[in-house]
């Protein structure tokens, strides 16, 4: 069944109806599907190469198995867990090889001919222009349905809900050249404000969302659904964009081009006030990936700027994070390199109805960032991590205010020099020309190795608490 949520079209209506203009001319609708089939065929078949042939020169999870193996799995260190995820979410550390691009295009939902296909035969019609370059959204690819009944066939109908929201809606499509480009703004309401803009070229394609002055698109939707408009203040603009640098070679990127401040509220509710949700995060281009599928090689970068969240509620939140940032370069059958690798300048904390419940420093006395280095040996079946100059990781808890059970310990401080290897043969893990050490709370469940000793991690039951934890255990190599 294919039935929008309103919630979705709603959320969608926050963002900034932001207009372009230009003095040319539309493109007449044969033009229309030539570009889509031409330009925007060729961007997104050189983006699936580009990701094809790095597949090699991109890290994975399993780059970085060595760590997580000498780290443990325990769930009961809540504090380190916490922080363990936030580190792997900044580095992307979760994700597949292939990263931004999926290993099989078609199965994994990147099918490039069916995209097109449904671009060009469905919507960018002749009978679906409407005139001056504004194409009609079919209420069938919107509202349409389809049910199983009993004897298992399959019945296609329109959902009347969302036929009537469709009426109020009115989504249309206006198109326009810019030059070399080819401008696609999404039209909501009466009103036909412009929430969404994508900018297509025969290299790059590009979606801008401006969230200044959101109100009329905001209420358009609302009004559609018969809510009242949110409470709700926007503010900032963003661009993703995806460019084609020759063949097989792509760079995406995302960039805050105005610092964003979101804030959204129950009706008649201060928006400054503690009981409103709160976003803010500066500007500057916060992601960026290159891949050269010829010369097998890519590289990324990662720079958050200063955000803050509030969360409201009985138990509400306040998340000050100073920044993320970090610089990887590969290439295949080389070393992974990883530069600037930080969490801002001063220390992230997380806080309870204003009470500090948790903070996290990372090399606080060294630059507050380091460097790594990440060698596969294919032959020995070994991998190696090295940082530079340190990796000193210091957490704070304090589970009274955060309101859950202390677990059987917190990790309190992680701390490494040189480097460590380990392959999936066995479940050690050596530390190589320098130490390591978990420091934790109670300190007996710590250990501290230095270079030739190994570390082993064991998952243990804890009959108190009724939990498993990570048990270390450091000794000689096998």
């Amino acid at each position: 069944m294919h039935t929008p949520s309103p919630r979705i079209l709603l959320a969608l209506s926050l963002i900034s109806a932001g207009l372009f203009g230009c003095d040319e001319a539309p493109p007449p609708p044969s033009e229309v599907r030539s570009r889509l089939t031409e330009d925007l065929g060729h961007v997104l078949r050189e983006a699936a190469a580009a990701g094809e042939g790095t597949a090699a020169a991109m890290p994975g999870a399993a780059s970085f198995s060595v760590l997580e193996r000498a780290l443990g799995q325990g769930d009961t260190a809540t504090s380190f867990r916490l922080a363990r995820d936030l580190a792997a979410r900044f580095s992307g550390t979760t994700t597949t090889r292939h990263g931004l691009v999926p290993t099989d295009p078609v199965e994994e939902g990147f099918d490039t001919d069916a995209i097109i296909e449904q671009l060009t035969l469905t919507i960018f019609t002749d009978a679906n222009h409407l005139g001056g370059g504004v194409y009609q959204v079919p209420v069938e690819l919107v509202c349409e349905t389809t049910d199983i009944d009993e004897d298992g066939t399959a019945i296609t109908s329109l959902d009347p809900d969302c036929v009537t929201a469709y009426g109020n809606i009115q989504p249309r499509i206006r198109v326009e050249e810019d030059g070399d480009d080819l401008a696609f703004a999404i039209q909501l309401g009466a009103g036909h404000d412009e929430p969404l803009i994508f900018t297509l070229s025969h290299t790059s394609l590009a979606m801008t969302v401006d969230l200044d002055g959101a109100e009329a698109a905001i209420e358009a939707v609302a009004t559609a659904f018969g809510e009242a408009a949110p409470n709700a203040r926007l503010e900032g603009r963003f661009t993703g964009r995806l460019e084609i640098l020759g063949t097989a070679h792509a760079r995406v990127s995302l960039t805050v081009d105005r610092a964003i401040a979101v804030a959204v509220a129950d009706a008649g509710v201060d928006l400054d006030g503690s009981d409103a949700f709160r976003l803010a995060t500066g500007a500057g281009q916060i992601a960026r990936t290159e891949l050269d599928g010829n010369a097998a090689t890519a590289s990324a970068s990662l720079d958050v700027k200063a955000t803050t969240l509030h969360i409201p509620g009985l138990d509400g939140m306040d998340l000050d994070l100073p920044g993320a940032s970090l610089t990887m370069t590969g290439a295949a059958g080389q070393p992974v390199q990883l530069t600037n690798i930080g969490l801002g300048g001063s220390t992230t904390t997380l806080s309870k109805n204003g009470a500090l419940g948790m903070s996290i420093d990372l090399n606080p006395n060294d630059g507050r960032s380091f460097a790594a280095t990440i060698t596969a040996d294919e032959v020995a079946g070994t991998e190696t991590i090295t940082v530079t100059p340190k990796l000193d990781l210091r957490i704070f808890t304090d589970h009274a205010v955060l309101g859950d059970p202390a677990p059987v310990y917190d990790v309190t401080r992680v701390q490494l020099t040189g480097g460590l290897r380990g392959s999936d043969a066995s479940d050690q893990v050596e530390v190589i020309g320098g130490a390591f050490s978990i420091a934790t709370n109670p300190a007996s469940y710590g250990f501290a190795a230095t270079a030739g000793q190994c570390v082993s991690s064991t998952e243990t039951f804890d009959s108190t608490s009724d939990d498993y934890y990570t048990q270390w255990t450091v000794g000689i190599c096998n």
